[in-house]
Order: C-alpha cells, then sequence, then structure tokens
C-alpha cells in the first residue's frame, strides 16, 4: 500500500513539473511576442508624430505661401488633422491599461488582451480616421491650385505643385493608390501579428484553467 502511494505520489509530481515546463514555454513565447509587437507599436507612434509635426509645418508654409484661397483652406483643414493623429495616437497610448504586476498572472493577460484587442480595432479602422480625411483633403488641395501667372506668384513651389488637370489626375491617382495600400497594410498587420497574439494569450489562460482543475 505504501508503495502505491509513493508510486502515484511521484506520478503526481511528474505530470505536474510538465505542467509547470509546458506552461513556462507558452508564457515565454507569448512574452517575446508582446515584446516584439509593443516595440513596433512605439515605433509606429514616434515615426508618425514626427511624420505630423512635419506636416504641420510644411501645410502652414503651403498656408501661407500659396496665393490660391481653396488650397489656402484645404492646408489649414490638413493642419488641423496632422494636429488630431496627434493626439489620437497620444490617446491611444493612454487608454491602454498598463499591466498591474500584483494582479493574478490571468488577470495581466486578460489586461495584455484588452490592450492588443485595442489596437486591432485601431488598425482596422484605419480608412475612417486616417486615410479618407487627409485624401478628401488633398484633392480639394490638388483641384484648388491655379495658374501662378494670375496671381502674379514666382516660389520653388511652383515646380512641384501640379498645374495642369492631367498632372492632378495622375497624382491624385498615384496617392488614392498608395492609400489602399495603406489600408491593406494595416489590416494584414492585425491578421498576421495582433489577432495571433490575442489568440495565443486565451491559448495560454485556456492552459492556465486545464492545469488548475488537473492538479
Amino acid at each position: 500500500m505504501l508503495e502505491q502511494n509513493l508510486k502515484d505520489i511521484w506520478k503526481n509530481s511528474s505530470r505536474i513539473e510538465k505542467i509547470k515546463f509546458d506552461l513556462s514555454r507558452l508564457v515565454l513565447d507569448l512574452n517575446g511576442k508582446m515584446k516584439s509587437i509593443e516595440k513596433a507599436i512605439r515605433t509606429r507612434d514616434i515615426r508618425e508624430i514626427g511624420a505630423s509635426v512635419f506636416g504641420v509645418l510644411l501645410f502652414g508654409y503651403f498656408a501661407i505661401e500659396i496665393p490660391f484661397p481653396i488650397t489656402k483652406i484645404a492646408s489649414v483643414l490638413t493642419i488641423g488633422w496632422f494636429i488630431y493623429i496627434i493626439f489620437k495616437l497620444k490617446k491611444n497610448k493612454n487608454t491602454k491599461v498598463p499591466i498591474d504586476m500584483s494582479a493574478s498572472f490571468n488577470d495581466q493577460l486578460d489586461q495584455q488582451k484588452n490592450n492588443m484587442v485595442q489596437e486591432a480595432k485601431l488598425l482596422n479602422s484605419v480608412l475612417y480616421w486616417y486615410v479618407l480625411p487627409p485624401f478628401i483633403l488633398n484633392i480639394i488641395f490638388i483641384l484648388g491650385i491655379g495658374n501662378p501667372l494670375d496671381y502674379n506668384w514666382s516660389s520653388w513651389a511652383m515646380d512641384v505643385l501640379p498645374v495642369e488637370l492631367n498632372d492632378k489626375v495622375r497624382l491624385l491617382t498615384l496617392i488614392g493608390l498608395f492609400n489602399v495600400f495603406v489600408v491593406w497594410l494595416n489590416k494584414r498587420a492585425v491578421k498576421k501579428s495582433i489577432t495571433p497574439i490575442i489568440k495565443e494569450i486565451e491559448t495560454v489562460q485556456s492552459q492556465l484553467q486545464s492545469d488548475a482543475q488537473n492538479i
């Protein structure tokens, strides 16, 4: 009887150690992927905020320098959009729940999952807040460009701004195609990176629950 009890204790001990090993491996793999995604998000935010600051300065110059009234209005509205982007990215960062290391491991996983769900919603909605508004403003800006001679205007910007209708159509087509690529790129990021990490978090949570029942 004692011998059988010892065997059962050894078997249970071995099974518990294996469960702990499997769970630790899952957690290490998850932590590595989370750090990679969080680094990519921080890099994106820095890049987009930096580009927005540059955009404010550039379109501020256009608003002052370019004489065409419609293009001036589009420049001012574009500045407003760049400022909106800065605040939106900062708000997205600030509304994410900091991981509470004093909470239970399962609660920490819930916090990570909620943050990733929020990030997925942000990327899936880029068409509405990141692509369409500036594209509409680009159309207004470009179509508003008139003949510099009518305003007796001379500037380096004359060499880069499209004046002829064909040039305007070509430029808007290129911008439109680039915007389609941006939408595709963000949705691909959700599919390839964000959604898998959410599923992996759920896998670890399921493993935790299963292990708790088996121990």
